[in-house]
């Protein structure tokens, strides 16, 4: 299994047993599980080892999915991080509102029944991403708000939000928001500031990403004195850690970050 898998068949008709070894992305177990060398019929006892990651490169796309036929059992040992996606940063608006952050991905998505040992492991929702900041417009002049940050996410990074220049050219440019990575959600952006008529106005600053199971936070709206001011987007939901709570044993639940539904 290109040392993706490390299996052993328990003698006396005891259950199939696998290592999930390396990272993993948009999984299903009974996949993993075939592809081990099950014979789709015995017990099947799989384990996620520590370290690993099983992630997912789209929010729409669960990090793991539990389905299908296991007709003997099965159990699922989890010592590493089932996490979703981030959702990705919005962007700082262009003399307007700032666009609104992106959700989360789900973590495990489970329809058939299986017992889970998660006492070393995380379950995790993507974080959703932050809301861009807003921008402003003076003298028919657009001028941009930060971009918001990306959620922390899976493997797979979610992105922060631009920050593209608007018509007017201001004397400090807006920043983008930063992505969401594994080990940390995105920072959002600073907006653009400039002199106006009046004094100085400044775009909103994006709102941060969230962690693993937490939405992210709203643009700023953008201030001064003497322009016309726009709010910030909002933050984008949460991820869910978990969605088909009802077919699962929870031999122990662990760190679970984001919805169980």
């Amino acid at each position: 299994m290109s040392g993706i898998l490390n299996m052993l068949v328990a003698g006396g008709g005891g259950p199939f047993t696998f290592t999930i070894s390396s990272n993993q992305t948009n999984a299903n177990l009974r996949t993993l599980a075939v592809n081990a060398g099950w014979d789709e019929d015995i017990e099947v006892k799989a384990t996620i080892d520590s370290g690993v990651y099983i992630s997912s490169n789209a929010t729409g796309t669960p990090a793991l999915t539990i389905s299908g036929s296991f007709p003997n059992d099965v159990t699922l040992i989890n010592n590493g991080f089932i996490v979703g996606r981030g959702g990705n940063g919005g962007a700082g608006g262009i003399g307007a509102i700032g666009s609104n952050g992106a959700a989360g991905g789900l973590a495990l998505s489970v329809s058939t029944a299986v017992s889970i040992d998660n006492t070393s492991g995380t379950i995790g929702g993507g974080g959703g991403g932050g809301g861009g900041g807003g921008g402003f417009l003076w003298n028919s002049q657009t001028y941009t708000g930060g971009g918001g940050g990306g959620g922390r996410s899976s493997l797979t990074n979610s992105s922060g939000g631009a920050a593209t220049a608007g018509t007017g050219s201001p004397t400090t440019a807006a920043v983008a928001g930063s992505a969401g990575t594994s080990s940390s959600e995105g920072s959002g952006g600073t907006g653009a500031a400039t002199n106006t008529g009046y004094g100085t106005s400044t775009g909103g600053t994006g709102g941060d990403g969230g962690g693993w199971g937490a939405a992210g936070s709203s643009g700023a709206t953008s201030s001064g004195v003497g322009a016309t001011y726009y709010a910030g987007g909002s933050g984008g939901a949460a991820g869910g850690a978990v969605t088909g709570n009802s077919n699962i044993t929870w031999i122990a639940t662990g760190t679970r970050l984001g919805a169980i539904s």
